[in-house]
């Protein structure tokens, strides 16, 4: 029993040779699953608006000599600020620069983009790998490059196609905790590199930092049990060094001490301060404080030293929420796909079963500790991160990737469970690894393919939108104001040289209401005065989409978008053309 909850080898290591081959095996799952998105991307195509934004924003870097935080082309013609961290457009450009004295930087960038979906699906395998490693001696360790690619969690950010850094940033979390567990076993070279991984995790996105914060205080409830400040005080001065050095070279756009939520800040970097005092706090105890009052000092020290820090910024327990102000967080999370709650029994079944499952064995093992309160304690943070997981996803699908690479991360686990139980059995055994293997995957995608067995075939020849079609239409708006869909302007201005009206990034959310404003106003017989605020000269419009986008949900049948979802145009405005299945209309100098 003993036994069930103790790490099996604390130097369980990966080779380069198997981490090379757990990368390749889900790289090459990742491209195999993208087949049908492949020959578009090799026709240019992408397939989320972040990812033309990231390649604008680099593209623009490009422009002034240094990567940037801003976007110019965006918000009527003021520069948006776009506050992602740049270690992942450094990682881009890093992989770009081979490429482009052959084929040029704006190529070499589409090529490294595209390139980043199976880097990071081998990235997470090996992150997962590692971290489940020193729980299983290294025994089935293979699982999570199989499984995690094939989950939709996974895939719907990891789709060849997809620039972004939301499968890079889990597997950065999955390396920290990772290094955390062999730190915990009294490796000390690794609680500096549980630190560092830690950092860049949150460098990349402070959305990791609960996950990295909760690996953290899994090794602080093992304080209470045995004396390991001596590994503490190193996580927390590496972790702190980390932060403290990314934001010096990666402030945001006011500067470092400009307190942000959504990106690397001031506020992230007085966490690791915060922690790092932690840590010292607990050694010093080690050494100085009574056996008796130890533990009781250290639990009041920790909680008032995070408790402070968070007093001192506590729009991060706000999340998402904390970003702009309630009224237009409806309204605006309204119009952004991964903003979405699981609201239907698919997407609860794709994006929570494996979840849910993995919950199921975490308290199984936990149950089975609970004599070993060491042990058992551990378990039991590892649920609490996997139901945050969870409950976050079932709220916000943006987080869906970290309940599905909880899930593959504790396959091996369960497979290494399953043989040492079971040893006595070798087929019972080799039925339920195989059961266990294939489950999540089965559970994710079959309640989603009954639903769609069960819909009416939709007729080939709908029209579609295709903005790459559709370039060329826009050449009399060049330099102009275009008044189009928020969830277009990243492609119009990676494709254009045209100027949007609003997008969907929160730094730009007035122009977004500008433009939510404009589409759904009475369009009357003279331009109407929500058109004119957003400074407009132009009107880009696909019916295909109209009838979906939460721009006319509610809107009044008169107002712009309904009007030309459904084919009708107004006075003022001036069919110039149609291409891709979109139309250009230019707003009549005389209705001003």
């Amino acid at each position: 029993m003993k036994a069930a909850g103790r790490l099996q080898d604390r130097r369980a290591t990966l080779s380069a040779a198997t981490c090379t081959a757990l990368a390749l095996v889900a790289a090459a799952i990742t491209i195999l699953a993208s087949a049908r998105t492949i020959p578009a991307v090799l026709h240019g195509t992408l397939f989320d608006p972040d990812s033309y934004m990231r390649l604008v924003r680099i593209r623009q870097g490009f422009a002034a000599g240094h990567l940037v935080n801003i976007v110019l082309g965006d918000d009527s013609g003021h520069p948006l600020v776009v506050e992602w961290s740049r270690l992942f457009d450094a990682v881009i450009v890093a992989l770009a620069a081979p490429l482009a004295p052959f084929i040029g930087w704006t190529r070499a960038l589409f090529a490294a983009g595209v390139a980043t979906g199976p880097l990071s699906a081998g990235l997470l395998a090996v992150g997962l790998a590692f971290a489940a490693s020193p729980l299983t001696g290294g025994r089935w360790i293979w699982a999570p490059a199989i499984i995690a690619p094939l989950l939709p969690g996974i895939r719907s950010f990891n789709v060849v196609g997809i620039v972004h850094y939301h499968i890079a940033q889990v597997a950065l979390t999955a390396i920290a905790i990772g290094c955390t567990l062999r730190a915990g076993a009294g490796d000390r070279r690794m609680a500096w590199a549980a630190g560092l991984w830690g950092g860049l995790a949150i460098w990349m996105m402070p959305e990791t930092m609960p996950f990295v914060v909760l690996g953290f205080g899994a090794l602080g409830y093992l304080w209470l049990f045995r004396r390991l400040g001596f590994i503490l005080v190193r996580i927390g001065a590496g972790f702190a060094a980390t932060l403290w050095f990314a934001l010096w070279i990666d402030p945001p756009h006011g500067g470092m001490l400009t307190p942000e939520i959504d990106r690397l800040s001031i506020v992230y970097a007085m966490l690791g301060l915060a922690i790092a005092t932690s840590c010292a706090g607990l050694a010093w105890l080690d050494r100085y404080a009574p056996e008796t009052r130890r533990a009781s000092l250290g639990l009041i020290g920790a909680t008032c030293v995070f408790a402070v820090w968070l007093a001192a910024y506590p729009e991060v327990a706000l999340g998402p929420y904390g970003l702009i102000p309630a009224k237009a967080m409806h309204i605006f999370f309204g119009s952004i796909n991964e903003d979405q709650p699981t609201d239907t029994l698919a997407l609860a079944a794709s994006r929570l079963g494996p979840a849910l499952l993995g919950l199921g064995y975490i308290l199984h093992r936990f149950w089975r500790c609970r004599h070993l309160p060491a042990f058992a304690g551990i378990w039991l943070i590892a649920a609490v991160g996997l139901t945050l997981a969870a409950g976050l996803t079932a709220r916000m699908m943006i987080f869906q990737q970290y309940p599905a690479a909880f899930a593959a991360g504790l396959a091996p686990v369960a497979l290494h469970d399953i043989s040492a139980r079971f040893a006595s059995t070798p087929r019972r055994a080799a039925t339920l690894r195989l059961g266990l293997v294939w489950l999540p995957v089965v559970l994710a995608y079959v309640p989603a393919l009954a639903l769609a067995a069960g819909r009416n075939a939709t007729p080939g020849n709908q029209e579609r939108c295709s903005l790459r079609a559709a370039s060329a239409l826009l050449a009399p708006a060049t330099g102009r104001i275009v008044l189009t869909d928020p969830s277009l302007v990243p492609e119009l201005l990676y494709r254009t040289r045209v100027i949007g009206v609003g997008s969907l990034y929160h730094h730009g959310l007035r122009a977004f209401m500008r433009d939510w404003k404009a589409w759904r106003t009475p369009a009357g017989v003279a331009e109407p005065a929500a058109v004119r605020a957003t400074g407009a000269a132009f009107v880009l419009f696909c019916r295909a989409d109209g009838a979906h986008s939460a721009l006319g949900h509610g809107a009044a049948d008169d107002a712009l978008w309904p009007l030309l979802t459904s084919g009708q145009t107004p006075s003022w405005l001036q069919p110039l053309g149609h291409a891709g299945g979109y139309r250009l209309y230019r707003i009549r100098i005389s209705a001003r």
